[in-house]
């Protein structure tokens, strides 16, 4: 049987609402490069991937500026209305290259500090899983559960215990045939699918967890982007 190979979906359709803005989030500038260039030069740099496709929006006027958009490893294709629609669609891309056993890396373009040496470690701690797995960091917090009273403002209605809570990262990594499936297969509404693990957890199939730096954070509003300018300037890596 020959070798797993590799290839990427990089979900980049979103508008970004919460992170404001004359452009993007994705495309926000962060040290000299977007967003978007770092996230994608990083996973260039891997050279494992076959082919990387990235999902933007159909009116996308961005993408095609950046310089990595021209990286023979980039295929740029129309995504749809919801995180969920786009990862499908970067699936259904890949539908006569990739083969079930192979590996698919889901990518979040707006979490441009994630490192080599990361990417690396789920690599060989998933390698021989046969579902796949993702990467997390513990969380450390104590975090409540609300409920809403009357006047919809929430309340306390229980503590969780933290030392079973993790907060999911990308990239994710799987097997195409069972990811792609899983996707395919979700019933109901698609908002309940807010990473490509529920899709499988919704299969009774068990995601690995890897450890992370929370340094790998989703740029997700201003303060994050300011964030990631710290992490930076002080060269700090999750090696």
């Amino acid at each position: 049987m020959s070798q797993p190979r590799f290839w990427a979906v990089v979900p980049a359709a979103g508008i970004g609402q919460r992170f404001g803005g004359s452009v993007p989030k994705q495309y926000a500038m962060l040290d000299g490069k977007a967003v978007a260039e770092r996230t994608l030069e990083t996973l260039i740099d891997t050279a494992i991937f076959e082919d990387i496709v990235v999902v933007t929006a159909k009116n996308d006027l961005f993408f095609s500026k950046l310089s990595v958009s021209s990286n023979q490893k980039i295929t740029r294709i129309d995504g749809g209305n919801s995180r969920y629609e786009s990862v499908l669609n970067g699936l259904s891309a890949l539908q006569r290259k990739a083969d079930s056993n192979d590996w698919i890396v889901v990518h979040d373009i707006a979490r441009p500090l994630i490192s080599l040496a990361a990417i690396n470690r789920l690599r060989v701690i998933v390698d021989d899983h046969a579902v796949g797995g993702i990467l997390a960091a513990p969380i450390h917090d104590t975090v409540k559960q609300a409920t809403l009273t009357v006047k919809d403002k929430p309340v306390v209605q229980l503590t969780l215990e933290r030392q079973l809570l993790w907060a999911a990262q990308t990239p994710q990594m799987f097997r195409y045939g069972l990811l792609y499936n899983a996707m395919k297969s979700v019933a109901g509404p698609s908002e309940s699918i807010t990473d490509e693990a529920s899709a499988l957890e919704h299969q009774g199939l068990q995601v690995l967890l890897v450890s992370n730096s929370r340094q790998n954070i989703k740029i997700t509003t201003q303060e994050d982007l300011l964030l990631a300018r710290f992490y930076l300037a002080n060269s700090l890596s999750d090696e």
